[in-house]
């Protein structure tokens, strides 16, 4: 029998009122299956509609298939402890568009909470969020999405308990072997390089480029011989990557070449002794080198300049030399605390060119100390916004992620209110999670720029959209309420206000459905 007529009737019942026609029991579920979820104590409106979206769904979905004895298709799997049908319908509405950008931490969430989709939800998710952005999540999607995948070929996911696998790395897509060698990665190294070496020659220039730049993040002494025989590679791309790799191990033959070529370019002055070395500054001598060798260019030194930098050709040469070199290692050299040589470096009439080659060294050997110091030599700089932005945004982005939010707190400390504009665009730029004092941070120099008399920052309607994605929610919901107590409606802040309480007011929804 069709399911319209159901339907229809259904739509005379709601028409007239479930007050004059009560809703009959054989109408209420297509299916004795489902009469489980109609034992739930509810409202009979509320019984109307789940009846007419069963109905729907059944008439959509139509008749299930006689499976053959030989068919060889294996059972749909257990689901196991699914969720709320409030997160469940959240994460629909999501996919669907609305604050789409917060999936990523839905997912997250999901996961530490230890449930699973419905199946009926997997279908939407697997069709419309792209492999990319549910990498990891086979957890929460739960072995129904594996069953699905495997008859789906574009509905790819990570089983929930993926294993290493010789067969996929030899036979995979690019993509199979990318995810094997981040897996391997941080559960076998020594296999990890087993299989580059294996499939090195073999490997087209493309994947030998992606595999090196997924080793970056993990690289250790153990890589060395592999990254050495990289450095001799046909493709450009594939040999600056080994050159980055070997660049951030410091014990490398690779950094003890690069040091032995900077020999005593550098040079910082004796501090002097007695009542007249007080307060007096050491300074830094700089020699220019001579054009890279062969040697030198094998290990990364470009010799001509990007024509982006305006920089004279030996200027390019110590810059690249020095950006590999761990900042550690002048204290060390020189017998001085890093606050002296860094003062003393931009003393000199290279200031800008070593500032930007020793934050390139803290990317690649990060240092807390050294973080901290040029964070607050970047900050109100008189240069381009974006080469500020970038400097600042790489140094935390390049700290351990403990580090991160103090690190933060370092650079909004060292603002003033008329930097208003650079802390919202570092903030917006950099996907971190806040803690309650980077909060409160953020919102103490927000106040100082919306109180301050010579703070009009140009662009407030959508500014704090990224601070409420990313600031503890419950911190964030406070301050903001505050604020928006106190400027009322055609206050220039006020819609930026109002979308960042309702953002934060989601995740703070989303927060509680998970958790039930």
């Amino acid at each position: 029998m069709s399911n319209s007529a159901p339907l229809d009737k259904l739509a005379g019942i709601a028409t007239l009122g479930t007050r004059r026609a009560p809703l009959p029991k054989d109408l209420q579920w297509p299916d004795e299956s489902l009469a489980a979820v109609g034992a739930r104590e509810q409202s009979v409106e509320a019984k109307l509609l789940r009846a007419a979206a069963a109905h729907a769904l059944m008439s959509a979905a139509g008749a299930r298939a006689a499976q053959s004895p030989e068919s060889g298709v294996p059972d749909f799997p257990p689901v196991g402890a699914v969720m709320s049908d409030a997160a469940a319908w959240r994460v629909a509405r999501m996919v669907s568009g609305e604050h789409r950008y917060l999936l990523g931490e839905w997912f997250a969430l999901a996961a530490a909470g230890g449930r699973v989709l419905p199946p009926h939800i997997l279908p939407l998710v697997l069709d419309h969020v792209p492999p990319r952005e549910r990498r990891g999540a086979g957890a929460v999607l739960g072995p129904a999405a594996v069953w699905l995948a495997a008859r789906h070929p574009d509905w790819m996911v990570d089983a929930p308990s993926m294993e290493l696998s010789d067969q996929r790395w030899k036979e995979g897509s690019l993509r199979e072997r990318l995810a094997d060698l981040e897996l391997a990665r941080r559960v076998d190294r020594v296999r990890s390089r087993a299989w580059l070496l294996t499939t090195w020659e073999q490997d087209p220039p493309d994947a030998r480029e992606a595999f090196l730049d997924a080793l970056l993040p993990t690289v250790e002494p153990a890589d060395e011989e592999f990254l050495e025989q990289a450095l001799d590679d046909k493709r450009k791309a594939v040999r600056q990557s080994a050159a980055e790799g070997l660049s951030r191990l410091p014990g490398s033959a690779h950094a003890r070449r690069n040091l032995e070529r900077l020999g005593d370019l550098l040079q910082l002055s004796a501090e002097k002794g007695g009542l007249l070395g007080l307060g007096r500054k050491r300074k830094l001598s700089i020699e220019l080198p001579t054009a890279p060798d062969k040697a030198a260019q094998r290990d990364g030194i470009e010799p001509k300049v990007p024509a982006s930098l305006k920089l004279g050709e030996r200027a390019w040469w110590l810059v690249q030399m020095v950006a590999r070199v761990p900042p550690r290692h002048w204290c060390e050299k020189f017998g001085c605390d890093a606050q002296t040589f860094l003062d003393a470096a931009l003393a000199t009439d290279f200031k800008e060119e070593l500032r930007g080659a020793l934050t390139d060294a803290a990317v690649r050997h990060p240092d807390r100390e050294w973080s901290e110091l040029l964070v607050r030599r970047w900050v109100g700089r008189d240069i381009d916004p974006q080469v500020e932005i970038d400097a600042l945004r790489r140094l935390v982005n390049a700290a351990p992620a403990e580090q991160r939010a103090a690190l933060l707190e370092v650079l909004i400390g060292a603002t003033r209110g008329d930097h208003f504009g650079l802390v919202t665009s570092l903030l917006q730029s950099l996907g971190l999670s806040w803690n309650a004092a980077l909060t409160n941070a953020a919102f103490d120099r927000l106040e100082e720029g919306l109180a301050g008399t010579n703070t009009n920052y140009s662009q407030p309607r959508n500014s704090l959209d990224e601070w409420a994605k990313h600031c503890d929610v419950a911190t964030g919901a406070r301050r903001a309420g505050v604020l928006l107590q106190k400027y009322a409606e055609g206050h220039t802040w006020r819609n930026a206000l109002e979308q960042f309480n309702d953002i934060v007011a989601f995740r703070a929804a989303m927060r509680e459905e998970l958790t039930k």
